[in-house]
């Protein structure tokens, strides 16, 4: 198995993210902000020093939650930070973006990593669509889903071309630099709702599960490789991701206590995931897609908690659980939600790197390979 941690500033203030978005600037402390940066890159330091596979970034608007509004700086700053691990752009928000400049950005970071990046271009949730000009969430599947072509040929192609979509209108596409990873860095796309995923399957996408349990994830990625099997291709399991929460420490009482403060308590219904549901619209009751609210369905570790919480040998056992029942091949992690005290994450992370990482790398070796430059898509 393979391990990513998310590097995700989230604004190490707790009162702010009481607030919905859109949050007003008043409530950004510069300072703060700037500690936050500080503190994720010190993470995302440690995390490349102890072998992690990966180093995430992820994209938010108007809030705390994440304060990387476009993830191409903080990918920029971690080409120079982290070393050795992939820098996993997961991702862009493709219906507040425009494609070829995501495209160029995708091409910029791959030669500045030394070929390690890696691309999922994201929907983002509803409130996103409003960060500029507002966006009909009815379509932002089908852009989504466009977007994700159109980026991968405009990486692909050593001649320019003309593309006349459902969404975008592109009269001449010639991107700049080209990427060092051929044909194009290794893609992935959304599993957060059925149909996302069956598209990433016929696409010949990696698929990547944000939050739901466990129950919920098996069924996604059963159905994930049926649909694969059909278009004659056969995923390995280094095209399954998962992001999740998690908390290490020292013994499990104490993994609990910061466990308890890892959300505000009135938003510890996230740490249960999405709802999923019988239909795949969006925005309609019980979509898979539309937000998070308490799950109904199988929750194997626990409602409430989140899915790897405890010493390292309980987060051990939980993520060779977690790997049985799903099949997943690698896991984004999230160490902090900006709530605990940097000193806390850190140890967190440090135990993750000398007492969990060794021991979950042969989880899965004998059906996962390396993720190769192009094999995703």
């Amino acid at each position: 198995m393979k391990v990513s941690m998310l590097c995700g500033a989230h604004y190490e203030d707790a009162a702010a993210h009481l607030n919905a978005p859109p949050v007003s600037p008043s409530v950004c402390d510069p300072a703060i902000a700037k500690q936050t940066f500080d503190h994720f890159l010190e993470y995302a330091a440690m995390a490349d020093a102890f072998g992690f596979d990966w180093i995430s970034v992820s994209e938010h608007h108007s809030s705390p939650l994440i304060l990387s509004t476009s993830i191409m700086p903080l990918a920029g700053a971690l080409t120079q930070i982290v070393k050795r691990a992939r820098i996993a752009l997961l991702g862009p928000l493709a219906p507040v973006s425009n494609p070829l400049r995501v495209a160029e950005e995708i091409a910029v970071l791959d030669q500045l990593s030394n070929g390690r990046v890696i691309v999922l271009p994201l929907r983002g949730t509803p409130n996103e669509f409003n960060a500029y000009t507002p966006i009909d969430g009815l379509k932002t599947q089908s852009m989504t889903q466009e977007a994700s072509k159109l980026i991968r040929k405009a990486l692909s192609e050593p001649e320019p071309f003309a593309w006349d979509g459902d969404n975008y209108h592109f009269p001449k596409v010639a991107i700049w630099p080209r990427t060092l990873q051929r044909p194009h860095p290794p893609m992935y796309f959304s599993g957060n709702s059925m149909n996302s995923a069956l598209f990433a399957a016929r696409e010949h996408l990696g698929v990547c599960l944000s939050f739901h349990q466990p129950g919920v994830v098996a069924d996604t990625v059963a159905r994930y490789r049926a649909e694969a099997a059909a278009a004659g291709w056969n995923p390995t399991e280094d095209q399954i991701v998962y992001r999740g929460f998690v908390v290490v420490a020292d013994t499990d009482e104490k993994a609990a206590d910061m466990e308890s403060i890892f959300v505000p308590a009135p938003l510890r219904f996230l740490l249960r995931g999405p709802v999923p549901g019988p239909t795949d619209a969006f925005g309609a009751p019980g979509s898979p897609g539309n937000g998070h609210a308490p799950d109904a369905g199988p929750v194997p570790f626990g409602a409430g908690r989140m899915l790897f919480s405890g010493s390292p040998d309980t987060v051990v056992k939980q993520i060779e659980e977690f790997h049985a029942a799903t099949g997943v091949g690698v896991i984004d992690l999230l160490f902090s939600s900006g709530q605990n005290p940097h000193e806390d994450v850190k140890h967190s992370v440090e135990l993750f790197g000398r007492e969990v990482l060794p021991r979950v790398r042969d989880i899965g070796a004998s059906t996962s390979t390396p993720v190769a430059s192009g094999v995703a898509a």
